[in-house]
């Protein structure tokens, strides 16, 4: 389940916590992991609101900013630490080298719509620690196509010719800040290539998806180690209408 959190935001700087799973505040503990993210936005012109989601070890994370006022530098750092549990139900545990995607959206005060993005893909090095990631070098979000339609869908495949003895998986895909996700009882599937398609809302808070969008899909279980318990891959919105197909490992 998506957790989403609003983060109080003042002028000067940005004061964040690390969140855990239950919404209560704490200290770094053994049986969690942390992305400690550190975005750079430069060249704002004009106030802004951030919104950075995350997924790691088959849970998501969301979180928003209040108003960040734009300095006179036009540069803000935005330091937002995002905790995860090292075990997933019966699911997966976190393990060196498991996958994940950190995505923050720059959002205008104005219209509501994301202008900016930046995703980074990378390995926990600690698994039981802290893991930082970089987000800088935003890319302007795609322009408007046109399009008419009202949903966009992504099919999630999951090849297991090399895992014919898995058990249950999770698969999570986000495009445009949106997750969906299910959880799949794979026992006695031997080795079949799974598939899942979600059907996303075309119209997010941040703005409707279009086609160059980034998306991600991703598939965890303990028995798709080695190497990785958790894996992602991503691609781009290619079409509006039909289905667009991508495989997480």
């Amino acid at each position: 389940m998506t957790k989403l959190f609003y983060l109080s935001v003042s002028v000067s700087m940005l004061l964040v916590m690390s969140i855990l799973a239950g919404g209560q505040l704490s200290a770094h503990a053994a049986d969690h992991f942390t992305l400690d993210t550190k975005s750079t936005v430069k060249k704002l012109k004009s106030p802004i609101q951030y919104k950075l989601i995350a997924s790691a070890n088959a849970a998501t994370r969301t979180m928003i900013t209040s108003e960040i006022q734009n300095p006179p530098s036009g540069t803000v750092d935005i330091p937002i630490p995002l905790t995860f549990s090292t075990v997933y139900a019966d699911i997966v545990t976190a393990g060196y080298h498991d996958e994940y995607f950190v995505c923050g959206y720059v959002i205008s005060s104005k219209t509501n719509q994301a202008s900016k993005y930046k995703c980074n893909e990378g390995d926990l090095v600690d698994a039981n620690g802290n893991n930082p990631v970089s987000l800088e070098g935003f890319r302007a979000m795609p322009k408007d196509s046109g399009s008419g339609a009202n949903s966009v869908k992504i099919k999630i495949k999951v090849p297991l010719k090399d895992r014919p003895d898995v058990d249950l998986l999770k698969v999570v895909a986000m495009v445009r800040g949106e997750f969906k996700s299910k959880v799949i009882d794979a026992e006695g599937n031997n080795g079949k290539t799974l598939s899942h398609t979600f059907t996303f809302d075309r119209n997010t808070g941040i703005g409707p998806i279009q086609v160059g969008d980034l998306y991600f899909v991703c598939v965890a279980g303990d028995e798709l180690n080695p190497p990785e318990g958790n894996e992602c891959e991503f691609a781009k919105i290619k079409t509006l209408t039909g289905t667009n197909t991508h495989a997480a490992r």
